[in-house]
């Protein structure tokens, strides 16, 4: 997926410029009004929920060895499924499940039309 359509730069759409100001962050994911914006590197961006048709959460175990002994955490990710059943991955944080839960809780609260769960 090519992610140039949802680039986010401040200052090219006043509207959007608003809604990033006064959306609520979950790690590494913002949650607007009628948008969702995620931070990837150094970049935004961002996609209207009209575009999105389903939503869920997605909860990666990681185990690796490290030079202290083994290390396992989660990697939050919130899914989103679009009107063309392209399937986005929003990555909150890892070890963030308190952040993902809200984010996911104030996302069911919305009047946006989505569904909710995998299938």
């Amino acid at each position: 997926m090519d992610l140039k359509n949802f680039m986010y730069k401040r200052g090219n759409d006043a509207s959007l410029d608003r809604e990033f100001e006064l959306g609520s962050r979950y790690g590494k994911v913002k949650l607007a009004d009628e948008t969702v914006f995620w931070k990837k590197g150094l970049k935004w961006y961002c996609l209207p929920l009209a575009e999105a048709k389903r939503a869920f959460r997605r909860i990666e175990a990681v185990d690796s060895k490290m030079c202290c002994g083994n290390v396992n955490f989660d990697i939050q990710k919130l899914v989103l499924i679009l009107q063309d059943d392209t399937e986005l991955e929003l990555f909150i944080g890892e070890g963030t499940p308190r952040e993902a839960e809200l984010l996911y809780e104030k996302l069911q609260s919305k009047d946006c039309g989505l569904m909710f769960g995998k299938n």
